[in-house]
């Protein structure tokens, strides 16, 4: 069956009638098709599996996707493509699959890229609008509490923690409704006391930081919001977790990469994100960040 996919659930008179005018003719072949809009997908990203469902449909129910119009929604348009092709599923046209992830939704697209690939990731849930029906779709696969992230912001700004139903719908309607209509995307809460900042540079950690969020009511653990930095040995840090940041790395194409990553006790690492700038602790009596950059680019100059 053909899905032809608008931007908006509302639909103008121009796009009304190009519809009508389609599907006379596609009627007329006998050519099944339905129509339906960006803001009706749901993304479900999870360790080593990802799903995207059109009005709760996966999309695999389709033999071939048509976005008429894209509008705003070009981060999903790149990860409806993505998984389009890796389900065999035509979509028109490719080019949504070159987005950079620099833009406005380059968290979430970062995680569903590295989720595509086999990295382990919290549970991400995204949607367009998040309506009634999508945020309890939400609840029921993340599970209380639940980590509210805007998708382009920085040092621990835009991210919440919601406790309660009732919590998320505040978070979310703030977010959306009264911050600029900002993207946003939600997670599992991964329980952890402290995270890693591990440095890899040419597929090799070679810096670990280890971040403890100061006090009892920060769920955060940035050193911007207060939390203690320490640098210690990477041979400390469990090969487990070393291997995934490395593998982080190598999916998102960073060569010096910052990875964000939690070692939970029974489950593993869960990488937060893959930074691109990471921040560097300047003070070589503190850090060896800077000693270990020079001696890269060093050897990256020699080859």
């Amino acid at each position: 069956m053909l899905l032809i996919l608008k931007s908006k659930r509302e639909t103008g008179p121009k796009m009304t009638g190009f519809l009508d005018a389609l599907g006379e003719k596609l009627s007329e072949d006998g050519t099944p098709y339905s129509v339906s809009s960006f803001e009706d997908l749901e993304v479900f990203i999870e360790k080593g599996s990802v799903e995207i469902r059109v009005e709760e449909k996966p999309v695999d129910e389709w033999t071939t996707i048509y976005p008429r119009k894209v509008g705003k929604y070009r981060g999903l348009a790149h990860m409806l493509c993505r998984l389009s092709e890796r389900k065999g599923v035509r979509f028109l046209d490719g080019f949504h699959n070159r987005t950079k992830d620099a833009s406005d939704m380059a968290k979430i697209i970062q995680i569903f890229n590295l989720a595509l690939s086999g990295a382990p990731v919290p549970k991400t849930y995204h949607s367009a609008g998040y309506s009634g029906q999508q945020r309890e779709n939400a609840i029921a696969f993340l599970g209380f509490p639940i980590v509210v992230k805007e998708t382009n912001s920085s040092q621990g700004s835009g991210v919440f923690l919601a406790k309660t139903g009732e919590e998320l719908s505040k978070i979310i309607c703030d977010r959306l409704e009264n911050n600029g209509g900002r993207e946003i995307f939600l997670q599992e809460f991964i329980p952890n006391t402290f995270e890693y900042r591990l440095l890899v540079m040419g597929n090799h950690v070679s810096v670990a930081e280890k971040k403890t969020r100061s006090g009892k009511e920060e769920f955060r653990n940035n050193v911007h919001l207060g939390a203690d930095e320490e640098f210690i040995d990477p041979s400390k840090v469990r090969e487990e977790v070393r291997m995934a940041a490395v593998l982080g790395a190598e999916i998102t194409d960073i060569e010096i990469a910052g990875v964000d990553i939690v070692d939970h006790p029974e489950r593993g690492p869960f990488i937060f994100e893959v930074n691109s700038c990471p921040a560097f602790t300047t003070d070589e009596t503190v850090s060896p960040e800077i000693s270990e950059l020079a001696k890269y680019l060093v050897s990256c100059e020699k080859r």
